[in-house]
């Protein structure tokens, strides 16, 4: 047995209607022919119902249905009515058969309807279709004759067939008794002493056939309109469905929403059985067996019940089961053909009609073996206006898009933009905002918000990482222009379409989409711009035409209007991923026009503000302030518009100026750091630029009444090249997001520490800034500038503060270190500013100078305690020690060199000089241990430099200590701190210094030399300082190598200079000693050999020139000469 699959799910239009009507199976020679009298009114509801129900070729039938379940658009594969379906499925069994069906396409669902051609098409007074007619005549009619297509059959035995059903189905509606003894009251009448049970049972019984009849009458009544007798709303209303029930209906894969109107009855044998009236005298044929079969299958009805008669007179009833019907004897069928047949004809539909938006024709003539598929919109001149189809498409195709966003997350939102972009696209592109500006104002505001979102975060975009230009973006293939070229004719063989579905049509294309709304959130926010100024624009026209039917009707009241107002979903809006706003409420009508502007208006800004973080990006800061002007000016009239309408709802409006702020602050913290004149013009240029759409939304916001230049914001968009302003007007922003966001109760803390957190690092910035004018101005003091200094001090210390007072609301521990580290720089700028000059003299250390730099030292310390333990703010505290390292070294070298012998003794000034030393190698030890840091190289040379001071000072006080032992321990401290410098500098990297430091040691032998009295001792000293003088050779060939160089930085005027006058210096030592060995060899020596030996090492430093350009060459030879000759004496 050939099976097909089915399932159905019946829905009630009404939900205060039964499903079915209990049966009452009529009795045989029932005479159909007579009236019934008991049951009139029944009689006449069924039979205006079924006189409505009789004529199923609304043209826009399919479209009411959609109306009525939008949340089926795109998830079912066919809308329409039943008899429209079992038409179609009945043609490979009727050849004489005829169809015509009008056919659209919105996503994956076919709407058909039904098109009656004499009506619309040969009726010469009917001027609806005249597009359409000169098609149709020049085409169809060349083949076919007029008198080939089929009028309604309104004959005398059709007339008597309709009102015999309807006889037959209120005679089958089982009634309590009472009801029908009650209609014939003149011939059964009861005598007035019934008893009182008698009474009360006839009182429930009324009761309960009242309720009955009631149900009936809903049912008969269900989205009927039944009183609604107004002509325009005949064609216009297509909210409602016209079926008595609408069918969610699965055969085999394909998903169908049918409107059905099947009188199903039921009692307690049959629970659901279909009614059918059949004349005996006409043998059941396949027509008939296949249209029960299809009734039955789409209402998932299990029985139908067969009620044969003669002329009228009830013979017999036949229960046949819905399963056994294609094989019932007379009207035998393969339901394996009906399932191919739907199979490939939705196929072939859905193959053909791609196009969303376009009008088909699916037409059969009479007698013809192919069905034909028209593209009308493609092959009929016609500018749309003329389709009566235009708005019901555009309207559900707004509605598709308009349920995607309101039953979608934010993510599914995304994946869904292609879809919806392209329904929306369909849409705008269908309607003519003259005359439909409605629902394009609502259309054009919903793509908008498709491209920009209004829950917006400052980096929370979602966008490619590529760069995909604008033009590769947005290009649209789909608009309707393009689409002449198109295939606007298709056709197929009735035999085909009843072949096995795998031979044809297998595979359903979808409708073109496009994709997925992604890449730069600039090319996003100018799409939203375009649209935005469209709504506006059909806005505009709406209100003339309101103002034009105001002044020539009746005039609206304000009440009336405020009451229109309120009829706008969802209003108050509230935000969330998964919502938008909708312009336009269900009775077609847009809201009060300062809402509607003011919702315009906030997404306007929205894009505006994107347009801004772009040209952030991108570093134009000029079109960044320009963007920033015309974003808060939509939000400055936004807010005005809102208080016009008495909206205090203005959450949304205020967050949205956080966010507006947050990026001006960033803005004009950028431009603080711009000083190239050349980029400041290309600013201004940006600067003045304004398109089309920027000033269209400008007029928009003029007429408002806001005035930018007087405005509470126009310090924000201020374009100065001054930089104190910029970095003002930065902080001031911060400052303003921030009490924002505070005065709503935000609990956005992520954005609020951002927002901190840059108000910290802008203020920090204005601190560094008022530093370095502090800097400059101490390089020019007077007496005239010292006042102005001070206030730059103020203002350095002022914002400095300010900066950590925000960080350490966020507990910014890392930034808060670092300000004090800048408090501690700024400490030593003022002990600069302190120190004392008379006629730019430098003089003695003062105490102003020190008590600067223990406050510099104390905010150093304080920064180094909260980092001190943070091994992932390490490089932090690096800093910090170096900083204070380098404090205490510049204060050491002002007391060293400028010591304040007037109120401290020379032994006091010491022990400080050594203890700032010492804590300067101290917190140097921190760069010393990272030998990969970039100030490895430099903490080498400070600490060299430091031991090399040190030493200097212990030498000096040697030369000045009288006591021995005292002298004897300065002695070796001097010794070993030479000895740490030298192994701290490098005579590669350093050699004037490396030189220096040895020549301090040979003048410390030199100076033992001259206080020793005996000869032993004044040898001893003499031989020390000539073994030391030695140890110069190496450094002395480094500098000879750097005469040589070939490249001049190497031997440069200072270089030359410095290095003759310490090798003029280290030879006069070595004469120094050798002299004096000679002298006393002179006087003790037995060995004549070694006193002709050091008379000649004397004669060759004597012979030396030093003012000659080879010295260092001459004074490297002549040390190795006295070096062998040294040697020599010694080992003798």
């Amino acid at each position: 047995m050939d099976e097909s699959s089915s399932s159905s799910l019946v829905s009630i239009n009404s939900p205060s209607t039964v499903p079915y009507i209990k049966c009452n199976f009529l009795d045989k020679d029932t005479d159909l022919n007579e009236k019934p009298v008991w049951n009139n009114e029944i009689a006449l509801l069924l039979s205006y119902w079924l006189q409505q129900r009789a004529n199923h070729d609304d043209i826009f039938g399919s479209f009411r249905s959609a109306n009525a379940h939008t949340d089926s658009l795109g998830e079912v594969d066919v809308i329409t009515d039943a008899e429209h379906i079992k038409k179609l499925l009945k043609v490979p069994f009727n050849k004489h058969s005829q169809i015509s069906m009008i056919v659209h396409r919105l996503g994956r669902t076919i709407l058909l309807d039904e098109f009656d051609v004499h009506s619309h098409l040969l009726r010469l007074e009917n001027n609806e279709w005249t597009w359409f007619r000169d098609f149709f005549l020049d085409t169809i009619l060349r083949n076919i004759s007029v008198k080939h297509f089929y009028k309604k059959n309104k004959t005398r035995d059709e007339l008597i067939r309709k009102d015999r059903l309807v006889k037959f189905l209120c005679q089958s509606v089982e009634l309590p008794q009472l009801t029908r003894s009650m209609s014939n009251n003149d011939e059964s009448q009861s005598t007035e002493t019934t008893a009182t049970a008698t009474t009360t049972t006839n009182e429930s019984t009324t009761t309960t056939a009242a309720a009955l009849l009631q149900q009936i009458k809903d049912l008969v009544n269900a989205n009927n309109n039944v009183d609604d007798d107004n002509d325009e709303n005949k064609n216009t209303n297509f909210t409602s469905s016209p079926f008595q029930r609408t069918v969610n209906w699965t055969f085999e894969n394909m998903k169908m929403l049918i409107g059905s109107d099947l009188p199903i009855f039921g009692d307690e044998q049959h629970p659901a059985v279909s009614l059918r009236l059949r004349d005996m005298n006409k043998p059941i044929n396949v027509l008939t067996g296949i249209d029960c079969w299809l009734d039955n299958l789409m209402c998932n009805v299990p029985e139908l019940a067969m009620c044969y008669h003669v002329d009228g007179i009830v013979q017999s009833y036949e229960i046949i089961k819905t399963e056994d019907i294609p094989y019932r004897e007379g009207c035998q069928f393969p339901p394996g053909v009906i399932r191919d047949l739907a199979t490939n004809l939705l196929s072939f539909l859905k193959a053909n009609a791609t196009k969303e938006g376009h009008t088909y024709w699916l037409f059969k003539g009479p007698d013809d073996d192919i069905v034909k598929l028209y593209d009308l919109t493609s092959l009929c001149e016609t500018d749309r206006d003329d389709n009566p189809y235009t708005l019901p498409v555009a309207t559900l195709l707004y509605k598709m898009a308009h349920n995607i966003v309101l039953n979608s997350d934010y993510e599914t939102r995304l994946k869904e933009s292609g879809t919806i972009r392209t329904l929306l696209k369909h849409c705008l592109d269908m309607l003519d905002s003259e005359k439909f500006p409605e629902y394009y104002c609502a259309a054009a505001y919903m793509m908008a918000d498709l491209f920009i979102d209004d829950n917006i975060s400052e980096r929370n975009w979602t966008f490619d990482e590529n760069d995909i230009s604008d033009s590769e973006l947005f290009k649209d293939t789909l608009s309707f222009e393009n689409e002449k070229e198109s295939v606007t004719f298709a056709c197929v063989d009735i035999k085909t379409l009843v072949q096995s579905q795998q031979h044809r049509f297998h595979k359903n294309l979808d409708v073109p989409r496009l994709g997925p709304i992604h890449g730069n959130l600039d090319g996003r926010a100018r799409e939203a711009l375009k649209y935005l100024v469209a709504a506006l624009r059909s806005n505009g026209v709406y209100r003339r035409a309101q103002a034009t039917t105001g002044s020539n009707g009746k005039e609206q009241t304000s009440d009336d209007i405020d009451q229109k107002s309120k009829v706008i979903v969802p209003l108050p809006y509230q935000t969330t991923r998964n919502c938008t706003k909708f312009l336009i409420d269900s009775k077609n009508r847009l809201t009060c026009d300062q809402r509607l502007k003011s919702i315009i208006l906030h997404k306007a800004a929205l894009a505006y503000f994107c347009l801004v973080d772009r040209c952030e990006q991108d570093k134009n800061y000029g079109s960044c302030l320009r963007y920033l002007r015309l974003a808060l000016n939509c939000y400055s009239a936004e807010f005005k518009l809102q208080l016009m309408d008495q909206n205090n709802n203005n959450i949304e409006c205020k967050r949205l100026l956080s966010y507006i702020m947050s990026i001006a602050g960033d803005c004009r913290l950028m431009i603080s750091h711009v000083t190239s004149t050349e980029e400041i013009e290309k600013f201004r240029e940006q600067y003045q630029i304004m398109n089309n759409i920027d000033c269209e939304i400008q007029n928009v916001i003029d007429e408002v009444g806001i005035d930018e230049n007087s405005c509470e914001f126009s310090w924000v968009f201020e374009l100065t090249p001054i930089i104190e302003r910029n970095l003002s007007a930065s902080a001031h922003a911060y400052e303003y997001a921030i009490n924002i966001i505070q005065n709503l109760s935000d609990n956005d803390k992520q954005r609020l520490h951002l927002l901190k957190k840059r108000l910290g690092n802008v203020r920090n910035e204005m601190g560094v800034y008022w530093m370095n004018q502090c800097a400059q101005a101490l390089k020019n003091l007077d007496e005239e500038t010292t006042k102005d200094i001070k206030d730059l001090f103020r203002k350095s210390f002022e914002n400095f503060d300010a900066g950590i007072h925000a960080f350490e609301k966020i507990n910014d521990i890392s930034n808060i270190a670092l300000l004090h580290s800048n408090l501690g720089r700024l400490m030593r700028y003022y002990a600069q500013y302190y120190v004392p000059l008379i006629d730019g003299i430098r003089q003695e250390f003062s105490q102003q100078e020190r008590q600067s730099y223990h406050k510099a030292f104390d905010y150093y310390l304080r920064g180094l305690k909260l980092v001190e333990n943070r091994s992932d703010l390490f490089d932090i505290y690096r800093t910090l020690s170096w900083e204070l390292s380098n404090s205490y070294f510049a204060m050491a070298i002002s007391l060293q060199d400028y010591a304040p012998l007037s109120t401290m003794s020379q032994e006091d000034v010491e022990k400080e000089v050594i203890e700032c030393m010492t804590r300067a190698l101290k917190y140097l030890e921190v760069e010393l241990h990272c030998p990969l840091s970039n100030r490895y190289s430099l903490a080498k040379y400070r600490a060299g430099t430091i031991h090399h001071r040190l030493a200097s000072l212990l030498h000096n006080a040697f030369r000045t200590e009288e006591s021995k032992t005292r002298r004897k321990h300065l002695r070796s401290l001097a010794s070993l701190h030479y000895e740490k410098a030298l192994k701290l500098f490098s005579p590669n990297d350093n050699p004037l210094e490396y030189l220096r430091l040895l020549i301090e040691e040979v003048a410390l032998a030199d100076f033992e030399l001259q206080n020793a009295n005996d000869n032993s001792s004044r040898l001893k000293y003499s031989q020390q300082g000539l073994r030391a003088s030695f140890q110069c050779q190496e450094t002395i060939h480094i500098i000879d190598q750097h005469r040589t160089s070939s490249d001049p930085d190497d031997y440069n005027d200072i270089f030359a200079q410095e290095a003759q006058r310490l090798l003029s210096i280290l030879n006069g030592r070595i004469q120094t000693f050798l002299k004096e060995i000679v002298k006393i060899l002179k006087i003790t020596s037995s060995k004549k050999l070694i006193y002709e030996d050091y008379k000649e090492m004397y004669s060759i430093s004597l012979r030396l020139n030093d003012t000659l350009a080879t010295f260092p060459r001459d004074l490297y030879d002549a040390i190795e000469r006295l070096k062998k000759i040294y040697e020599k004496n010694t080992s003798d």
